[in-house]
């Protein structure tokens, strides 16, 4: 079967991590494999190392220019012309809209996309541009064969738009085991991997680390990744008095690997799809707290594998960061549990079978 991916950006995030590994199992499978992107990031090389060949489109971007958004259309029609793939698996809404077009008018049998989240849940958004943006959505999943929702709360924020209803399937987003560098230092450490966007609620993070600290002073914050929000975290730390016990380390290459440096993971975002950092936490066995939004509440059970909390209630952080630094018990019993959850139910195994069935499906 000869199968094209295409993805707007080729920067390595969590949509950028499931065309890769997906990609990969395909040419494992013995399936002709390429994938068209935008851009020269960290996909491209990690792509070309695992002799996965590599459509670059030079002007496709996030950002939206009328004359790029032509170009790009268009090679994507000839591409598609010239490479005949008999499936073509679309990800993130831009590729998501001129792919999925494209595809209709170069006669592909099989176009599935895969809604990696909506951009309409983002809080800050107006109320017209949120509209806009649901209108946008509902031909790009009508002009797809299938639309893959990564999470059941995904598909239910669409599932009553009409016509599209028959369209749409979960299939989980998945993670491989993956190895874990050996703890460096002993203190109690609390850490967080994201990126420092508004989305992330990284500044409720701060809020309840102010209150935490009164408490467990020895204690330190470990804030991985890089965005647009790091001046305006670093000046709320010190507005705190908190800049001591919070290292914001930036960029860390293969974050994961160091996930063993934390006593407990935290997740305070203000909206989320499902994030591959639960799953990776899980598979350290790390007690995570994390915000009770979009599909986190399909992977962590409150009280049992996790503790959840109510995005934006620094006090709700505050308080469970309590609970668990006073109890390694339960910190090691609730790792446990999610690591048992993560290595079952989000197997990559199960992800990529399901997913090749479904472009055998007719």
């Amino acid at each position: 079967m000869k199968i094209l991916y295409g993805i707007t950006k080729s920067n390595m995030g969590g949509a950028q991590r499931y065309v890769l590994d997906l990609a990969t199992e395909a040419k494992k499978a013995g399936h002709d494999v390429a994938v068209l992107c935008g851009g020269e990031g960290a996909l491209v090389h990690k792509l070309k190392e695992e002799g996965i060949r590599v459509i670059g489109i030079k002007r496709m971007q996030r950002d939206i220019s009328l004359i790029d958004e032509l170009h790009s259309f268009y090679f994507i029609l000839r591409t598609l012309i010239a490479e005949k793939p008999d499936v073509f698996h679309t990800n993130s809404s831009k590729m998501g809209g001129l792919g999925n077009l494209a595809a209709r008018l170069a006669g592909i049998k099989k176009i599935i996309f895969t809604a990696h989240g909506w951009a309409f849940n983002e809080s800050w958004r107006p109320v017209w541009q949120k509209a806009v943006i649901k209108v946008g959505y509902w031909p790009m999943i009508a002009l797809s064969h299938k639309t893959i929702c990564v999470s059941k709360k995904t598909l239910e924020q669409i599932d009553a738009w009409p016509f599209i209803k028959n369209k749409l399937v979960v299939i989980y987003i998945c993670i491989k085991p993956f190895d874990l560098m050996r703890r460096e230092g002993n203190g109690f450490v609390v850490g967080c991997i994201a990126e420092l966007h508004k989305i992330k609620g990284l500044d409720v993070l701060l809020l309840a680390w102010a209150e935490f600290i009164k408490k467990h002073r020895e204690a330190k914050l470990v804030i991985m990744g890089e965005g647009e929000e790091h001046k305006e975290l670093k000046t709320l730390a010190q507005e705190l008095s908190i800049s001591n016990s919070v290292s914001f380390a930036g960029q860390v290459d293969n974050a994961r690997a160091h996930l063993l440096d934390f006593d407990i993971f935290v997740l305070p975002s203000r909206s989320e799809n499902l994030p591959y950092v639960i799953l990776e936490a899980g598979l350290a066995k790390l007690p995570v707290i994390a915000s009770r939004v979009g599909g986190i509440l399909e992977v962590i059970e409150t009280g049992l594998s996790g503790i959840l909390v109510e995005p934006e209630n620094y006090q709700e952080i505050f308080s469970s960061l309590l609970l668990l630094a006073d109890d390694k018990v339960l910190r090691d019993r609730l790792g446990e549990a999610l690591y048992n959850t993560v290595s079952t139910k989000f197997s990559l195994d199960k992800m990529s079978q399901e997913t090749f069935k479904l472009y055998s499906s007719h």
